[in-house]
């Protein structure tokens, strides 16, 4: 649920129509004619007035975020500096020792301002060899430094070292979180009602929500994780992605463990774990209206289908607020809703014929069971092919 911020108005102009329309309710007949004494002084005490009324409208924002902060233990998401691997190259094979903390600067472009960024940690080039991988994070953290390659210049220059290049596009940075998405965020957890998570849903709004690195998380009602098996009393599974679909690290998962260990109540039993994901090849041949390119088409549906599958996809209710309800455990690929997803592509007149399949099975046309009942499932595309023309 978004948080619904106090109407307050402030704008001055608004302000002095209200008592314009208030004095022409009092004495009739009368009109605000610029340039008389009683219109400079509405339009003046409008203009006080607003400014106040802007500061008054902050505080319920500043207090909710303080309460959030304080009282829930729930901070806003910091800013996250982007990391990238490096190779530095020596002179000679004498050996040397790149201090951690060293500066460099990556140049996307000739022309495009610079990126700093510094090693991690002490980075050692052995007596006999030539070159060490270094990783770097940016100076200043946030999302600009995030996916960028090109040129790197040493800042902090080193005499025995001759050439230092990323090796791929740098990864992880963030923006801090803004008010309004935190405001929305603290919004979301107090839906709860309680610390304590009482339905199932309610543990996988809690660590999605409370725990940075998890975008999706979808809670299965009585399956002990730890055991493997369904229909255990007063446990609840929780299985947790990141915003691509992947799972997420052992620290993160962790994090939400410990979260709902802490919070739980007792004699209840909470479990945090990766899904399982199944590659599903498909088979396609279609039919497109005359006045498409056949290839454009076919290539359109690959896509298309591409998406259907993907993990960060798969599962995501297409009704309801993202913040609560954002994973269905969907265990089963249906046949039609793949023939579905194919007949939503533009150009395409009709399936001729599809088949579908888990990886390297034979194929069919029938629905797909991924997993046992119970257990969180993810798909992922497989082989896909097809063709597409006129009939």
């Amino acid at each position: 649920m978004p948080y619904i911020d106090i109407p307050v108005e402030t704008e001055p102009v608004d302000l002095a129509s209200d008592a314009y329309t208030y004095i022409q309710g009092q004495v009739p007949g009368w009109q605000p004619y610029p340039g008389n004494l009683e219109a400079w002084l509405i339009e003046s005490l409008a203009q006080i007035a607003g400014e106040l009324r802007t500061l008054v409208s902050l505080v319920p924002d500043e207090i909710f975020q303080a309460f959030g902060s304080t009282i829930m233990g729930l901070p806003p998401y910091a800013a996250v500096s982007a990391t990238g691997q490096t190779v530095w190259t020596a002179r000679d094979t004498a050996g040397y020792t790149i201090t951690a903390g060293t500066i460099v600067a990556v140049h996307p472009t000739a022309s495009s301002d610079a990126f700093t960024f510094q090693t991690v940690a002490d980075a050692v080039i052995p007596a006999g060899q030539t070159s060490v991988g270094a990783q770097i994070t940016a100076v200043i953290p946030g999302a600009a430094s995030s996916g960028i390659t090109g040129t790197v210049e040493m800042v902090d220059v080193l005499d025995f070292i001759t050439q230092v290049t990323l090796q791929s596009a740098t990864t992880g940075g963030a923006d801090a979180e803004t008010a309004d998405a935190y405001l929305s965020r603290l919004s979301d957890l107090l839906t709860l009602l309680s610390p304590a998570p009482i339905l199932p849903n309610d543990f996988a709004v809690m660590v999605q929500r409370e725990v940075p690195g998890i975008a999706r998380a979808c809670a299965v009602d009585l399956y002990n994780l730890s055991t493997q098996t369904s229909n255990q009393p007063r446990c609840c599974s929780v299985f947790v992605v990141d915003g691509a679909g992947n799972p997420c690290s052992t620290t993160i998962k962790n994090q939400a463990l410990q979260l709902l260990q802490s919070n739980r109540e007792i004699n209840f039993l909470a479990f945090v774990g990766d899904p399982t994901y199944q590659s599903i090849d498909v088979t396609f041949a279609v039919t497109n209206y005359a006045s498409y390119d056949s290839t454009d088409v076919q290539n359109r549906v690959i896509a298309a289908l591409t998406s259907f599958l993907q993990p960060y996809n798969w599962g995501l209710p297409p009704f309801g607020d993202p913040g609560t309800v954002s994973w269905i455990n969907e265990t089963v690929v249906r046949y039609n809703e793949v023939i579905a997803a194919i007949n939503n592509v533009e150009g395409v007149r009709y399936v001729k014929t599809l088949t579908i399949a888990k990886h390297t099975q034979a194929m069919g046309t029938v629905d797909i069971a991924m997993t046992p009942p119970g257990v969180c499932a993810l798909t992922q595309p497989g082989t896909i092919t097809g063709t597409s023309g006129l009939t």
